[in-house]
């Protein structure tokens, strides 16, 4: 195997910017209203040029900014997706996190290994490919296994025909122009017969199933598209908006399910900007309903965020996507170019006195940007770090000024629920404290992973499985089902019956959240997918709050102790006592979340943690041998 490709500092020669990147940086800082926002997306336009972003790089981005460079430095440090270090011209990077790992990530690492005749975390001689693995959640848990070389993605790649085919396109130093490349396909089979719940229902969301490419504003508008938008101007006030919203009692669909129109009501109405902000930091393992809605829906969602703006008095908003998100982005930005065009965006929307800008903002790879308050300082040029509360983004958000953060797939209901009105809403689904479309991401051991839109709490976590998704792959049994990717607590296989609404879900002893169900079949050792779970919080941890960031580290240092056949019998009341010092003790959520895989699943199979540290045998189920 070659060693790790790597540059003598010394001696380097130092880069100096060219005039068109430094032109696009000063384009960037133009466009926001602070200028260090514009920060992040300027340090990836240098990365772009040079490869990586070596000390003078950081540093003339900060001058172009205005920024010190201690603090162009602290970013570069921060994010995933930005390099101190340079890596091969082609950087491949495979997901091994739940539930990719178990799903073919791990034997993928290992063929590329074979394949390209590196190591995983080296760079083959010259300097073409480098070849990492990681446990970031990359949006495509339903095409597991899959990797991402640049800015591509590369999904499905599970036949060995389709390895050589990737290692051979990535030694002749192209991008592989394969069928998940740029070309996502969230359903794989044709969509599946109308059965159970979704007998009667008609997607409102996702109502262009199966299908991979962006809706344009023609098409939209001749399906009603900016209806809604049009009525909210010409015959609704700010107020009336609001109030339909919050009696249509829409809950927040990117996990704490609290109510939309409630969250606008708060903005206060006081002189000066407000700022609307999406949160498609979509990065929870298991999560990929907003990529879909994106990716195809895109004015669907430019509409919702137009209504929301005019609601709570917003001029410019902001939609945050996870830097992976690409393509997503591209289609976004286009959709907006669109629209404003079109009059349905920019000064005097269709004709009336309400301003918008809308501005496309792509993240750097970390999970704590999901939540609002690190969105925002991210948004603002800063380490994306969770403030203190109060006070709360209503009232000093985005630059200090009063904010609403919500969720995509939230923002998509709002046109329909101005166009059709509260009691239409309410009457989707059984319940009507919780009502609406929801869109359910179903991947893991599954013959039918992908997105699939019913009314909320219409079904149970078996029905969804087996009439949507086509059963456990190779008539496995079911060991449990994680409802809001790895941040819920598991639901183990004798509840299953539990309906999928957050009432539901909560009396199975878990939480809805996203929606993000991951099956988990029988023959997967748990004790494995414990420490890969913990080992996503160890390293997406940001360190502010001591409890999380030195306790979610000596969790996953005590599983993978137990996983390798070190374990020690009171390992196991360890873990719990340490989970019960972080949860509850920080300043976020991802805290509470990193202690969910140690307490849930020692609650319900604590005898598989007996059976690893008995003998020392460690962990049962290697993953690399999984396909």
């Amino acid at each position: 195997m070659s060693g790790a490709h790597t540059v003598d500092h010394a001696n380097r020669q130092k880069v100096t910017l060219s005039a068109a990147c430094r032109s696009a940086i000063q384009a960037e800082v133009a466009k926001y209203p602070k200028p260090r926002t514009a920060l992040l997306p300027s340090l990836k336009l240098a990365q772009k040029e040079v490869g990586w972003l070596p000390p003078e790089v950081v540093a003339q981005v900060a001058d172009l900014v205005g920024v010190s460079h201690a603090q162009a430095q602290e970013l570069t440090t921060f994010y995933s997706m930005l390099h101190t270090e340079p890596h091969g011209r082609l950087h491949v990077e495979v997901c091994t996190q739940v539930p990719c790992g178990f799903m073919g990530g791990d034997r993928l690492v290992q063929q590329l290994e074979q394949g390209l005749g590196i190591a995983e975390g080296q760079t083959t001689p010259d300097g073409g490919v480098s070849l990492h693995k990681t446990v970031e959640c990359m949006g495509a848990c339903h095409r597991a296994p899959m990797c991402r070389v640049g800015d591509h993605y590369v999904e499905s790649v599970r036949e060995p025909a389709d390895v050589q085919a990737l290692c051979a396109s990535l030694k002749a130093g192209k991008v592989p122009a394969t069928a998940g490349t740029r070309n996502h396909d969230f359903h794989p089979a044709p969509a599946p017969a109308k059965v159970g719940a979704s007998a009667n229902y008609t997607p409102i969301l996702l109502r262009h199933q199966p299908r991979t490419t962006q809706v344009s504003l023609a098409e939209y508008r001749a399906g009603g598209g900016y209806q809604a938008l049009e009525k909210a101007l010409r015959s609704m006030t700010p107020d009336a908006v609001t109030n339909v919203v919050k009696d249509a009692n829409l809950r927040g669909r990117g996990g704490a399910a609290f109510s939309a129109g409630m969250k606008w009501s708060f903005v206060p109405k006081v002189p000066g900007p407000k700022y609307l902000v999406v949160n498609a930091d979509e990065s929870e393992p298991g999560t990929f309903k907003d990529r879909e809605l994106m990716e195809v829906e895109s004015h669907m969602l430019v509409e919702g965020m137009a209504i929301a703006s005019f609601a709570i008095g917003c001029n410019e908003a902001f939609l945050y996507l996870r830097g992976e998100y690409v393509e997503a982005g591209e289609r976004m930005r286009a959709a907006v170019a669109e629209a404003k065009a079109a009059g349905l965006l920019g000064k005097g929307v269709l004709g009336t006195n309400f301003d918008l800008e809308i501005h496309v903002f792509l993240g750097a790879g970390a999970y704590i940007c999901g939540e609002e308050t690190a969105l925002l300082e991210s948004l603002e040029g800063r380490r994306p770090m969770p403030r203190s509360r109060p006070p709360f983004p209503a009232v000093a958000g985005l630059y200090q000024r009063p904010t609403v953060v919500n969720n995509v797939e939230t923002i998509v209901n709002v046109p329909h629920i101005v166009q059709n009105g509260a009691d239409w809403y309410k009457a989707i689904g059984p319940n009507p404290k919780s009502a609406g479309p929801k869109i359910y991401c179903l991947s893991g051991a599954v013959n039918r992973p992908g997105n699939y839109e019913l009314p909320l709490g219409a079904t149970t976590f078996r029905e969804l499985i087996e009439n949507q998704g086509g059963g456990v792959r190779g008539g496995r049994k079911i060991k449990g089902v994680l409802p809001a990717g790895i941040s819920a607590p598991i639901v183990p296989a004798d509840k299953l019956d539990a309906k999928l609404d957050y009432e539901g879900v909560q009396a199975a002893g878990s939480m809805l959240g996203s929606a993000s169900l991951i099956v988990i079949p029988d023959d997967v050792d748990i004790v494995r997918a414990a420490t890969r779970m913990v080992e996503f919080f160890r390293h997406e941890s940001c360190g502010k709050c001591t409890p999380c960031r030195e306790g979610v580290a000596w969790l996953h240092k005590v599983l993978q102790r137990i996983e390798g056949g070190q374990g020690k019998t009171e390992d196991i009341d360890f873990l719990l006592s340490l989970s019960d010092r972080i949860a509850g003790k920080v300043l976020c959520a991802l805290g509470d979340f990193a202690t969910s895989p140690v307490k849930a699943t020692i609650a319900h199979f604590r005898s598989e943690f007996i059976a690893a540290i008995t003998g020392g045998r460690g962990a049962s189920d290697d993953w690399s041998k999984r396909s």
